[in-house]
């Protein structure tokens, strides 16, 4: 219920205030695989929160799909950290392949704000995010 609520309901809702107040281009980080339809819980809400912010109205939607990112945490997550590791070696061989350094994705996601557009939905996957996140 909590993951629910904060990834789909919470987001669903700041995506309608931000419209209420004006807002033209709306961001959304989800993740690669997103489907309304999965069966697993983690693609399926994040597939349904894409949805639910489309739905709303913005002139323009980006939508960013990351891989597993790569990142410090500050909280134990022994499993995630295991990945992360295995992932990291993996990335210096297929850079764009499985993972994204959280920075790059924070550059791709102003990097898309700054660019102008004419779709009004664009989804950009691991390797795009890779590309437009480049410093």
């Amino acid at each position: 219920d909590g993951f629910v609520r904060v990834d789909r309901d919470y987001v669903a809702q700041a995506a309608e205030l931000a419209r209420a107040g004006g807002c033209k281009h709306f961001v959304l980080q989800s993740s690669r695989g997103a489907n309304a339809q999965s069966r697993f819980l983690y693609l399926r809400v994040k597939g349904e929160v894409e949805n639910l912010v489309q739905a709303v109205g913005f002139d323009r939607c980006t939508i960013l799909r990351p891989a597993v990112l790569l990142c410090k945490r500050q909280e134990s997550r022994p499993t995630e950290w295991i990945a992360q590791q295995f992932l990291g070696v993996v990335a210096r061989v297929f850079p764009t392949a499985y993972s994204v350094p959280v920075e790059t994705v924070a550059r791709a996601m102003v990097a898309c704000v700054l660019q102008p557009g004419e779709e009004k939905v664009k989804v950009l996957e691991n390797g795009a995010i890779h590309e437009l996140g480049k410093a």
